[in-house]
């Protein structure tokens, strides 16, 4: 009797373990939205103010599951109740999520989402980072040149309602640019390959198409429609996650596309140097051959 208490005994010690370990963690998870569009209330209650909406495919973080048929999530900045019967759980949801912060000291940054992971770097409390998936209890983050995954226990998502001089003040556009461009340069050297869409090789205009697609954003494939995407930007008012066009051999249509990322450069895959490369607007070709940009974001 006393053997079969004590076994008894360790296996609640590890079913307990385990319980308050699952809810400790700072989220469950992705989740994709299922319903046409979503409200997202400030309780978990069908008589509660409706904070936004979200429209289908939308991705969000899933933050707890109540268990009466709500879950509170995370969306875009603001966080607030979904009914779980539209928001329907993913293991890896890919593309911007927004930035946030480290809360901790030395807190690790790993090559995966695991704590199995190599160590990429340490970073402490207060270090900005962009979000750029959720894979479980983990984010996938870029910091600087770094892409890897921190442990969503040790980092807090940025809200929209951060005070006047806090992380997370920027605006949604300038967040999701950021991250852009980001994104962008993780495939600096990536071969160039015609009607390439993939990290295994790119055109210009699929390299633009697949940065765009992995943030959230779908536009059109070829560098000559996505010009009819989003918004006509004078060159003097570019800003981070603009693509710019430029006209074919001829000058006669548009043949080539970027993406701006700042200090008069963009950064596209580029059949003359052969892979994905950073270039100047200034520089005499994409300077005679400049024919606009546009604002997706």
């Amino acid at each position: 009797m006393l053997k079969k208490f004590l076994k008894f005994s360790m296996m609640a010690a590890v079913i307990c373990t385990f319980l308050v370990t699952a809810a400790s963690a700072a989220n469950l998870g992705g989740g994709i939205v299922s319903a046409s569009v979503l409200n997202l209330r400030s309780s978990s209650s069908m008589d509660s103010s409706v904070l936004t909406t979200v429209p289908r495919g939308s991705g969000v973080v899933i933050r707890e599951s109540s268990g009466d048929g709500w879950c509170k999530v995370w969306y875009k900045g603001t966080e607030g109740y979904m009914s779980s019967e539209f928001v329907r759980a993913v293991e890896k949801l890919e593309g911007n999520v927004g930035t946030g912060t480290i809360r901790g000291t030395s807190v690790r940054m790993r090559s995966s989402a695991s704590y199995d992971g190599n160590t990429i770097g340490y970073y402490n409390e207060g270090t900005q980072m962009s979000v750029i998936g959720v894979f479980g209890e983990w984010y996938k983050v870029s910091y600087s040149s770094s892409v890897g995954f921190v442990h969503s226990d040790y980092f807090t998502l940025s809200s929209n309602a951060a005070a006047p001089g806090s992380i997370g003040i920027q605006s949604g556009a300038e967040t999701v640019a950021q991250t852009i461009v980001e994104t962008a340069k993780k495939y600096l050297g990536v071969p160039y390959v015609w009607a390439g869409t993939s990290p295994s090789g790119f055109d210009c205009s699929g390299f633009v198409y697949y940065v765009y697609k992995e943030c959230g954003y779908s536009i059109n494939r070829t560098a000559a429609s996505i010009y009819v995407n989003g918004t006509s930007v004078d060159k003097s008012q570019l800003q981070l996650g603009d693509t710019v066009h430029f006209t074919s051999g001829n000058g006669s249509s548009i043949g080539h596309v970027g993406i701006y990322i700042g200090n008069g450069q963009f950064i596209h895959a580029s059949s003359g140097s052969g892979s994905v490369v950073i270039s100047d607007l200034s520089s005499n070709y994409y300077l005679n051959h400049y024919y606009g940009a546009r604002r997706i974001i």
